[in-house]
């Protein structure tokens, strides 16, 4: 099991999501993405270093884009939030 680091950037992308989604990623999926880091898929171009993993609830996509880092056996969260405009958002914290 690989060790899931969340930096206080990504707390609060958690807390402004709905309830529900918050309660799926905590309940559910940041496990997954923590047991098997390797399931998301990686980005293209300045983020191909990133893997994405996809989720959605009530028809709203959401991706939540982490870093794996082999060497310290770890899963680095880089940001969590719905679908649309992640990308531009991701290239302004990055």
């Amino acid at each position: 099991m690989f060790e899931l680091i969340i930096p206080n950037s990504v707390e609060k992308d958690i807390k402004k999501l709905p309830s529900q989604v918050q309660k799926l990623l905590a309940g559910k999926y940041l496990q997954q993405i923590q047991n098997d880091p390797e399931q998301g898929k990686f980005l293209h171009g300045q983020f191909r270093n990133f893997r994405s993993f996809r989720l959605s609830d009530q028809g709203v996509e959401y991706r939540v884009v982490y870093k794996v880092v082999k060497e310290s056996n770890s899963v680095v969260l880089i940001m969590v939030g719905a679908r649309e405009n992640f990308y531009d958002r991701l290239r302004r914290r990055t």
